[in-house]
């Protein structure tokens, strides 16, 4: 009875001494804007997360890894109130969790010490919609969060916030010059990468350098070097911050650093 009792207290002690350092490195931890957005979930989301096991085992780097992501995806599951469901999928060769994975869109990855194939990820669905993570690769923890919220929300907002851009710069793209196009150029300038990136998460709405009022439903106003701005434009930016708007402003302060 004593050995079982002392063995108890050691199991216990490693799991105590394991949360407390995955805590210190805020791999367990929830940042207080996670939580805010997981208390809002209305579900049910299904979380289907594949690790594969057994024969087929993850390379040793990536063992631990996976561990913390069952882990964070537990405390995803108690920060929802239970609006979010974990279910977790062992893949191994021929096999139906494995056909499942891959229509979840999961990608299989080659275990260099094995040559088998394994598996890492998470498909987020809240019917009809999911998202799905195909690698979930320990060098991409210190994002993990951030990936797996943002799937959460692509699945769970019926509306995208609006985020409107002002920019006298071409960020929106340009068409074709026909004289480029004499010159045998076959297209124009394509939109910056950052309004494709917005543009998978938001509505991004473009906002006349000479506008006299930002729209209500504006969320977000982003300014993106703003030359030769009108004053009615100043003004209309004023009074979205007055009442209560949020402003992202990329200013050119070359000279402020001279």
């Amino acid at each position: 009875v004593m050995f079982l009792i002392v063995v108890v207290l050691k199991v216990l002690a490693g799991s105590v001494k394991m949360r407390v350092a995955m805590t210190e490195h805020k791999i367990y931890t929830l940042d207080a804007g996670t939580k805010r957005i997981l208390s809002k979930v209305e579900g049910p989301v299904e979380i289907r997360f594949y690790a594969s096991q057994g024969g087929a085992r993850l390379p040793s780097q990536w063992q631990t890894h996976a561990r913390g992501v069952e882990d964070l995806l537990n405390e995803f599951r108690i920060a929802s109130g239970g609006a979010i469901e974990i279910k977790k999928f062992d893949p191994q060769p021929d096999t139906d969790e494995e056909d499942l994975a891959n229509l979840d869109g999961i990608q299989a990855q080659l275990n260099p010490n094995t040559g088998d194939n394994f598996y890492l990820g998470v498909a987020v669905s809240q019917d009809p919609v999911k998202v799905a993570l195909p690698i979930l690769p320990p060098d991409r923890q210190p994002l993990l969060e951030y990936d797996l919220v943002r799937a959460i929300s692509r699945v769970t907002q019926t509306n995208k916030p609006v985020v409107g851009v002002m920019s006298p710069m071409p960020i929106f793209g340009q068409p074709m010059d026909p004289r480029m196009a004499r010159m045998g150029q076959q297209q124009g300038q394509r939109p910056w990468i950052i309004l494709s990136e917005l543009g998978r998460d938001f509505e991004v709405r473009q906002i006349p350098m000479t506008t006299e009022a930002i729209e209500e439903d504006v969320e977000v106003l982003m300014i993106v070097h703003p030359k030769e701005i009108t004053d009615q434009a100043q003004f209309a930016i004023d009074q979205e911050v007055i009442r209560g708007g949020k402003l992202i402003a990329l200013l050119y302060a070359k000279r402020l650093c001279e």
